[in-house]
């Protein structure tokens, strides 16, 4: 099937459990749930090249609880479209059923799944050829303060470092939205805005837990819940909005960037 601007959705149904869906071990969703929730996400920026694609799923009870409750499901199949002129279905990958989960050890269940995907563009894994972040001591704490430099930066309304920062994100996210270069620049101008908007108060959640991604080369900060550590508040409407983002530490460096 040759398509010119390929398009993966990861669609899944999920139930009373705390659940995360990675590919080629890169976070797509995090998400805890006592009710039943079903929807379809992009996969699109997990996907670095065209080849062989690995779908892993795991569950948890909800907090408070030893086991996964009686009600709890975890679905999940890929999809995919052509997204060049309309959004298109083409097609869907093998389901991934949560009745494989149940029998698996408790309180952690995973299930591991592969696809093939053909992308006509290749990512910069910039952070292949970083630190092994499980080896590095103190992790959590130097997470922390590069966490605090962003936040201290845009309290500051020093964009200019943000945006920085941001760059090599930005520039895998567009590759793999097919995103111009405006409408990039669109995507940090309306986070920009919203921080001019009122969501200039830092809070950096003290219980977060480090989340490796990338077999130990990227680290994040996430609450116990799997929302980012990081938001911003705004006093006045008393809302917060979350910064989730990623670092990785390069070779001969003590200075994590984001990616």
């Amino acid at each position: 099937m040759n398509l010119n601007q390929p398009y993966y959705m990861v669609n899944f149904n999920a139930a009373a459990c705390l659940f995360e869906i990675r590919i080629n071990d890169v976070p797509i969703l995090q998400m805890e749930l006592e009710g039943q929730a079903s929807s379809k996400i992009p996969c699109n920026h997990a996907i670095f090249n065209s080849g062989r694609q690995e779908i892993s799923l795991i569950a948890l009870p909800l907090k408070g609880e030893l086991s996964l409750s009686d009600k709890f499901q975890l679905q999940s199949n890929i999809e995919l479209y052509e997204v060049s002129d309309g959004f298109v279905f083409k097609e869907m990958f093998e389901k991934v059923e949560d009745n494989e989960l149940k029998n698996q050890s408790i309180p952690i269940s995973k299930k591991k799944a592969s696809f093939n995907a053909t992308v006509p563009y290749k990512i910069k894994d910039f952070w292949s050829d970083g630190k092994d972040l499980k080896r590095l001591k103190n992790l959590k704490e130097k997470l922390e303060k590069a966490y605090l430099n962003i936040a201290n930066s845009i309290e500051s309304k020093n964009y200019s470092i943000f945006k920085q920062e941001m760059a090599n994100r930005e520039y895998n996210m567009a590759t793999a939205m097919y995103l111009s270069q405006k409408d990039s620049n669109s995507r940090l101008e309306s986070m920009i805005q919203d921080f001019e908007n009122g969501f200039n108060t830092a809070y950096l959640a003290k219980d977060s837990l480090v989340v490796y991604s990338c077999y130990g080369k990227k680290a994040s900060l996430k609450r116990s819940n799997g929302e980012p550590a990081l938001s911003f508040v705004n006093r006045e409407k008393k809302e917060q909005l979350m910064l989730d983002i990623e670092f990785y530490l390069p070779q001969n460096s003590m200075e994590f960037h984001i990616i």
